[in-house]
């Protein structure tokens, strides 16, 4: 063997299935590489003696964008920096108040947001740089917007909005960023990142309203924010994906190789050690994370097992890795909301074995189904990971708002459902030794049909919003992504080295009629000129 490096983008040698993709992809310019003979061909060409074949390696560039639209996303970045630094210098002070007892599992919140889902997303076997870049961009940015809003918010009776940072708002925004990269995960590799930078700056915004309303307003249960983050996020997501794509999207580069897959089982191993963290993190007293910490694992651990039996099953005794790096963690989601209750543990493995089960089915049956028939894409399949875990975890929860009880948790009770607290000076209130004021009374199951209120508020808020954003991101002054050659491409948006993506191909000898094509394309082309 012998190996020799080429340049010229016009050679004689391509191969006839390189210059069919070059005509599909007319603004990317084909690229050798190199070529390696072998001069003891396996099938010698007809009418030739031991005629040598040649391989070589090619490599579609795709070129940089032109016009005015490349400057929008560093207006976007720079001007939104500068705004925020004004902002906070008008609004935000340090917190009087501080307790950093809680900043070890920050760190494992942290840790979910940037590795979990940083690596789960690296799938894409062309997108490596954008599922890691985009996400570190994206908790950047939700970090300082979702402290600035929360901050109006918690300031609503402050007639100069001022507000108070600590870790707790810290702690806080990691939720909400992590809402966004769930919407991410619906609108990988279609979107741009002035898209992506748009998104996050609305969804924040209906996030933290939702929030407020359900959890401020309508004193709802929801420790683990499966509702809030997970169905939300999987939810707006789906919903900018339609609207911004009404006929669904089908590339061609939107699929794994070997190593890519193992790099996003590296981001579920990340979200299997630290997820007790993200439902236990809010609990208050150690009773409470007790419970949130063993009844989490519990439930991944159930679903983990029935994720692989549902998916050898599927696969008639093969496993499917797309339904392990997800569907082993969706017990999590489905516990989130009642993680801190006295539910038993036996309750939480048949929780987390059927966000299991519907997890995986989702995978093989309803994502399909979706992209077919309402030509709906969803490149992680977020609905499948964050939207049936977490519609299981609001039904679940208006369970046991309705059984839980003053008997079994004590004033442990208005700690977990305020709204529950009884009324001033009613019975209750006496025997119970109350001394809370401003109690609503409810029952168990008035409580549980709040639950069920506020899922229907996030399915609404989330819906509605993110088919806004979604008619809002195809107005002319937004770049696009084309789908032939950008798409679930880093090369579109990223300087990548280059060996990046090389294509080995079989170069066939240059024919009469190959020869005779080049000289009619050569005349069109001068013609034109």
């Amino acid at each position: 063997m012998s190996n020799s490096t080429e340049n010229n983008a016009a050679s004689p040698l391509l191969s006839s299935q390189v210059k069919e993709d070059s005509k599909h992809e007319p603004n990317t310019t084909p690229v050798i590489i190199a070529s390696v003979i072998n001069k003891s061909p396996a099938k010698p060409q007809h009418g030739s003696n031991d005629q040598p074949n040649e391989y070589r390696f090619v490599h579609q560039r795709i070129p940089p964008r032109t016009g005015s639209r490349k400057f929008l996303l560093p207006i976007l970045l720079i001007g939104l920096q500068i705004l925020f630094v004004v902002l906070f210098a008008l609004f935000a002070d340090y917190s009087a108040k501080t307790n950093n007892s809680k900043y070890p599992a920050y760190e494992s919140l942290h840790a979910i947001a940037l590795l979990g889902f940083g690596f789960i997303m690296t799938f894409l076997k062309r997108y490596g740089y954008g599922s890691i870049g985009f996400n570190l961009l994206l908790v950047a940015f939700v970090i300082q917007w979702s402290l600035l809003v929360r901050g109006w918010f918690s300031s609503s009776t402050d007639v100069k909005f001022n507000f108070e940072i600590n870790l707790e708002s810290l702690i806080n925004a990691d939720y909400t960023a992590i809402a966004i990269l769930v919407t991410l995960g619906a609108l990988l590799g279609k979107t741009s990142l002035s898209q992506l930078i748009i998104v996050a700056l609305i969804e924040v915004v209906a996030q933290i309203t939702n929030e407020f309303v359900n959890i401020k307003v309508l004193n709802v249960h929801d420790i683990g924010f499966s509702l809030h983050v997970h169905l939300f996020g999987a939810l707006f997501g789906l919903a900018v994906s339609k609207f911004l794509h009404f006929n669904g999207v089908n590339s061609q580069k939107q699929a794994p190789v070997y190593h890519s897959d193992l790099f996003a089982l590296i981001g579920t191993l990340f979200l299997w050690v630290y997820y007790p963290s993200f439902n236990s993190l809010l609990a208050t007293g150690s009773d409470r994370q007790s419970r949130s910490i063993i009844n989490t694992i519990a439930a991944i651990s159930a679903s983990c097992m029935i994720t692989f039996g549902i998916s050898s099953l599927a696969g008639k005794g093969k496993i499917n890795i797309l339904h392990v790096q997800h569907a082993t963690i969706a017990g999590g989601i489905a516990i989130g909301s009642v993680a801190d209750l006295k539910i038993q543990v036996y309750i939480a493995l048949i929780v987390g074995a059927l966000a299991g089960l519907l997890s995986t089915i989702g995978y093989k049956y309803v994502d399909p189904f979706l992209s077919r028939v309402l030509k709906l894409h969803d490149t992680c399949s977020v609905q499948s990971l964050h939207g049936l875990p977490g519609l299981i975890a609001g039904f679940v929860s208006a369970i046991f708002a309705a059984t839980s009880s003053f008997t079994e948790y004590k004033h442990e009770l208005y700690e977990i459902y305020p709204a529950r607290i009884p009324i001033m000076n009613s019975t209750e209130y006496v025997e119970q030794g109350i001394k809370i004021e401003n109690g609503k009374g409810r029952t168990g199951f008035e409580q549980a049909g709040f639950q069920l209120i506020s899922m229907a508020i996030t399915i609404g808020i989330s819906l509605v919003a993110g088919s806004i954003t979604g008619l809002l991101l195809r107005l002319p002054l937004f770049e696009q992504l084309s789908e032939d050659v950008e798409m679930f491409d880093d090369e579109a948006q990223w300087v990548t080295p280059d060996d990046y993506a090389l294509k080995l191909t079989f170069a066939t000898p240059y024919s009469d009629q190959d020869k005779r094509a080049d000289e009619n394309q050569a005349k069109n082309e001068d013609s034109k000129v």
